[in-house]
């Protein structure tokens, strides 16, 4: 079956991680009649009449417009092959708000930005508006790690995918999608459920507990154990007609620091999560984890909202 075309959405912003992103997106292969879209978003500052001379704040504003329109020219020449459409736009505006407008407007499949704007804080992991972005998109959003830029390099090992699931309709989303999406060969993938440790909601408690208290919650402890392994192994169908290697994992604590270290240890180029994970108790899972995640990683992470998720 053909591949389905994509309609992206790439943020340009001249940062490094915005080059980072369209270096990203030109290394994957793309399927014919895919459209990308490349947006700067340019904050205006207007001041009083009385500031600036009318003359010299239009030569402002008409110097901004060329850079801007320098930036998408060479990121454009990054991206253009045939078969593939690729434009660019120019907006004013909030930054995340215009982004995730235009997504919307344009019902794009997948929103691509550097983890880092030119303005961010030097301290966090992820801008602001990336954090916006993650918020309120009405679709995938993949926030690309990196300060790279030009022709990217035929890769020498496999591009590696680590998935965290919950069984949250937003995580088999996430599946899906990942299973779809155009990623460099070959691939490798890494399907991760994780779960609350028994130890340390037994070292929350504070007081010993009985040996008959105790090995009831054991035994749950292993069940869940080996039904996380059942589920994953359900899921690895999914994905092996897209990977060349799928492999699953289950593993207790934390979930973002676990996430992270098998990220780490697993050495992956993306982590895929869904951006809303189940409610109440089973939030623990994931959740918010996944903004959590974006927060704090070092590496690309694409977050994958649920089939029915709004912007707002």
């Amino acid at each position: 079956m053909r591949p389905t075309p994509l309609h992206i959405l790439v943020a340009v912003d001249g940062s490094p991680g915005a080059l980072a992103a369209v270096a990203s997106v030109a290394a994957l292969p793309l399927p014919e009649r895919t459209r990308v879209t490349l947006l700067h978003v340019l904050t205006r500052y207007t001041p009083t009449h009385s500031s600036l001379p009318e003359g010299l704040l239009g030569g402002l504003r008409a110097d901004e417009d060329a850079r801007a329109n320098a930036l998408l020219d060479t990121a454009r020449h990054l991206l253009e092959r045939p078969g593939i459409t690729v434009a660019q736009r120019v907006a004013e505006g909030h930054p995340a708000q215009v982004i995730v407008n235009r997504a919307v407007s344009k019902k794009v499949n997948l929103l691509v930005l550097g983890a880092l704007g030119i303005t961010a804080w030097a301290r966090t992991l992820l801008g602001s508006t990336s954090q916006a972005v993650i918020k309120h998109a009405p679709c995938p959003v993949w926030v690309v790690r990196g300060t790279g830029g030009g022709v990217p390099e035929p890769r020498q090992t496999p591009f590696t995918v680590l998935v965290a699931t919950d069984g949250s309709a937003s995580a088999r989303n996430a599946l899906n999608f990942v299973a779809t999406l155009p990623l460099p060969a070959p691939r490798v993938a890494h399907l991760l459920q994780v779960l609350p440790s028994l130890n340390e909601q037994l070292n929350l408690i504070g007081a010993p507990l009985d040996p008959p208290v105790l090995e009831p919650l054991y035994e749950i402890g292993s069940y869940l154990e080996r039904r996380s392994h059942q589920l994953l192994d359900e899921q690895v169908h999914r994905l092996s007609p897209a990977f060349a290697d799928v492999r699953t994992h289950v593993r207790e604590g934390d979930p973002r620091r676990v996430i992270l270290a098998c990220a780490d240890e697993l050495d992956v180029d993306l982590i895929v999560m869904g951006s809303q994970g189940l409610t109440g108790l089973k939030e623990f899972l994931l959740g918010s984890v996944s903004h959590k995640v974006a927060k704090h990683s070092h590496r690309s992470i694409l977050l994958v909202p649920g089939p029915d998720t709004d912007a707002g």
